[in-house]
């Protein structure tokens, strides 16, 4: 992943440019800069904030100065699923946006998620971001556009998770964090944390985790059982492989849920097993927390100002935009939870 100048291609009428203050690192980026998902020259990242410094002439809901969040997905407003509330399934959603920069060879650079946030300034259109008004710190206030608004959103919006519930929650990165965190704000009675790293599953603790457990090759069924669990009513499933998936879907009571937010391989298939009738058990997959930016935004920082969640426990380290190749390789390692790009 290179770092470098680029030549950035004027704005359109409803375009806002940004200059970025903080950006989170996410396993989606490293995800895509792998080669997970056909990726054409772009600039990477899809989590940040930062403030209004242009806005198009036909732009009327942002003026110059507005503090923002980046929308892992946009909201036009207009589609069928955004007219519906849906707007987490907005047909301008897309895994790369319009060509935005350009390299000094000529280079076409699109934007991951239409916005690009790995960048001191990005030009976006209106629908990817939202104002905000808080007093949270940059680094925590970005981490709610995908990380935060994820997890709390499966939990919230995807799961409902209701009172003395039992979760368990699968991976404990800054998703899976999220999860258990918005689980305890819904009064879950037990919240079962499973990561093989210790420093994950000590925070998971901190955070509300009522048990956590390594896998160490036990089956997810195994660890419910020593848990006292007969079977969870929910499942968070945050790495999204197929095995994950079905240990997930074992390890449920009947009339269970499991709640799919890793993104794995698109052309992986996952096993079901032939009880599924019989065992009214749901399969749901979650994007961007099934999200009402326009209510939940406003909710998850309050939350966050009121000492509900603290966004602060994720943030691993801060870097400068030339440590962004360190943190993606960091990732791999499965031991940083969100390090945090800071723009001055």
């Amino acid at each position: 992943m290179l770092v470098e100048e680029v030549a950035v291609s004027p704005p359109g009428p409803h375009d806002v440019v940004v200059q970025l203050r903080a950006a989170g690192v996410c396993h989606t980026d490293a995800f895509v800069a792998s080669g997970g998902v056909p990726c054409p020259p772009a600039i990477l990242g899809h989590e940040g904030c930062g403030i209004v410094d242009w806005v198009g002439p036909e732009v009327t809901d942002f003026r110059v100065g507005d503090r923002v969040v980046g929308l892992t997905i946009p909201r036009c407003g207009t589609c069928a699923n955004c007219r519906r509330g849906d707007s987490f399934l907005c047909d301008a959603a897309a895994l790369y946006g319009p060509p935005r920069a350009s390299r000094v060879d000529g280079t076409l650079l699109v934007a991951t998620n239409g916005l690009g946030t790995f960048a001191e300034a990005m030009t976006v259109h209106r629908a990817s971001v939202i104002g905000v008004e808080c007093d949270l710190p940059d680094d925590q206030l970005a981490l709610i556009g995908c990380a935060f608004m994820t997890g709390c959103g499966a939990v919230f919006n995807t799961a409902e998770v209701r009172a003395g519930s039992t979760v368990i929650v699968v991976g404990c990165g800054g998703v899976g964090q999220a999860v258990i965190q918005a689980s305890r704000v819904a009064n879950a009675a037990r919240i079962v944390a499973v990561d093989p790293i210790a420093a994950k599953r000590a925070l998971a603790l901190r955070s509300g985790a009522t048990d956590a457990y390594d896998p160490d090759g036990a089956s997810l069924s195994e660890i419910a059982d020593a848990a006292g669990l007969d079977g969870a009513d929910y499942v968070f499933d945050t790495i999204g492989s197929p095995q994950t998936l079905h240990n997930s879907y074992l390890a449920l009571r009947r009339g269970g849920t499991v709640v799919v937010i890793g993104v794995g391989a698109i052309r992986t298939e996952i096993r079901i097993p032939g009880t599924l009738v019989v065992d009214a058990k749901r399969v749901i997959g979650c994007v961007f927390g099934s999200a009402d930016v326009d209510r939940n935004f406003p909710y998850i920082i309050d939350l966050a100002e009121r000492g509900h969640l603290d966004i602060s426990s994720v943030v691993t380290e801060t870097v400068a935009l030339d440590g962004v190749d360190a943190a993606m390789r960091a990732l791999d390692s499965g031991k940083t939870l969100r390090t945090v790009i800071g723009f001055g």
